[in-house]
């Protein structure tokens, strides 16, 4: 598939490590395998390198209105707050908080 100049370049959100675990953006999930392209979390152990598991923080379904590149969303940004739980921010502003521990996702009141 080539790519659209209609989409930019997807925002450079940095990894973040905690308790030995690296926590990055997955930045081409069709291609690991997984149902769309932005919106996964993926856990590594830091010191190894070895992936730990995927999870998806949000959905979002591409439509035949516009180049599916057009319409993927990746992480704006991401922050570790003081509980543990990782704070991401997407393109579209929307707010979600990852429970590393359980695995969670859920959105700030």
């Amino acid at each position: 598939m080539m790519k659209s100049g209609s989409r930019i370049p997807a925002p450079k959100v940095e990894p973040i490590v905690l308790e030995g675990i690296r926590y990055e953006q997955v930045r081409n999930g069709l291609l690991a395998g997984l149902d769309q392209m932005g919106g996964y979390l993926a856990a590594y152990d830091d010191a190894s390198g070895h992936r730990l598991w995927f999870l998806k923080v949000y959905g979002n379904r591409r439509t035949g209105e516009k180049e599916g590149d057009a319409q993927d969303v990746f992480f704006r940004s991401m922050v570790a707050e003081s509980d543990g739980t990782l704070r991401i921010e997407n393109e579209r502003r929307e707010l979600f908080l990852v429970d590393v521990n359980s695995r969670t996702v859920s959105r700030p009141d």
